[in-house]
């Protein structure tokens, strides 16, 4: 049986990772050097759909490495309200797989009319965005990615990030220790699969992180949309004991990333509220106490707070594929979707 797009383009991963590297770190060291110069007093960030969370990603980045303001662009209000923010002290960086998402190039363009430190980040050089942007492109190296649902230009989004915080900090770009958590999680493709088979009734499906992993939660959630047609909600961990935890009930079961990291403690006490609802919880993490107090759990390998997303998204990444196969659905063709939304 030939294998979809979409698991052949996870498989792909760590080789993206190495392209990113080896192609494009010369072109990340430029930026950083610029970045040091001009010593930006803020930065914003503008995508949509996966981009866009990678853009959170990387606002825990700047704000946690360079200790950088941040913000999100608001795209309603440079392509229809026509009333853009003054952007002449910040750097301005968009994020989009095809380089042609209307609202993130709109922002680049009065970005870049306003003299701010513009930069782009896509996998199309030939694109309205590369056009816009001309040498102030970063380029994603994920080769063709044909499943309409992202993963490798995903997570290469964050790698770069990654490796351009890292670079300006004076950081090694992390890449081998990047591979090594992507082998990790692919190796436990099966115990994924088994797990996922379980969620085959699920209509509804509650993705929780926090911190770094608060953009897993968003992506996470937005794959099982696409693959799966689940009503998944990615959420803030914290923000869910604000209001949302009422709505729980047996049949809607929690994902919830609680790594080893700074935010530990906290999530072993919003995972003590869900337990209560009997609510069925699948943790994620590398803590032995917060796993246990899960109905199924996965391990994760220990790592640095700001790397444990990659492997957070692997498993994602293969959860929703596998509960899509399960479902008998084909992940690389969601219903009403295309590759490219120019809206």
């Amino acid at each position: 049986m030939k294998k979809h797009k979409m698991i052949q383009e996870i498989y792909e991963i760590n080789e993206v990772l190495e392209k990113t590297t080896r192609n494009g770190v010369n072109k990340i060291r430029q930026i950083a050097e610029r970045y040091k110069k001009m010593l930006p007093a803020l930065v914003l960030f503008s995508g949509r759909g996966s981009s866009d969370n990678a853009c959170a990603y990387g606002q825990y980045l700047f704000q946690s490495k360079l200790k950088l303001l941040t913000s999100s662009a608001l795209g309603s209000l440079y392509v229809y309200y026509k009333t853009p923010p003054n952007l002449k002290n910040a750097m301005v960086i968009g994020i989009s797989q095809s380089g042609e998402t209307k609202d993130v190039n709109e922002v680049l363009k009065i970005a870049k009319k306003e003299n701010a430190f513009t930069i782009g980040i896509t996998n199309n050089l030939n694109s309205t965005m590369a056009k816009i942007l001309g040498e102030d492109i970063l380029y994603l190296n994920a080769g063709v990615e044909k499943s309409v649902a992202a993963t490798k230009t995903f997570v290469s989004s964050l790698a770069i990030l990654l490796f351009l915080t890292n670079i300006i900090n004076g950081e090694d770009l992390e890449i081998n220790k990047l591979k090594k958590l992507v082998d990790y999680v692919i190796s436990k493709e099966k115990v994924i699969k088994e797990i996922a088979k379980m969620f085959v009734f699920a209509q509804d499906l509650i993705v929780l992180g926090t911190g770094f992993n608060y953009s897993i939660a968003l992506e996470g959630s937005l794959k099982l949309k696409e693959t799966c047609y689940i009503n998944a909600q990615g959420m803030s961990t914290i923000d869910f004991v604000h209001g949302p935890l009422a709505m729980l009930e047996p049949n809607i079961p929690i994902i919830i990333f609680a790594p080893n990291d700074g935010t530990q403690e906290m999530s072993k006490k919003v995972l003590e509220k869900i337990r209560k609802t009997g609510t069925h919880v699948l943790v994620v993490s590398d803590n032995k106490e917060i796993l246990e107090m899960g109905d199924l759990s996965f391990t994760l390998l220990e790592a640095e707070k700001e790397l444990y997303p990659f492997q957070t998204v692997m498993f994602m990444y293969l959860f929703s594929y596998y509960l899509s196969i399960s479902k008998k659905l084909n992940p690389d063709e969601p219903r009403f979707l295309s590759k490219v939304s120019k809206i």
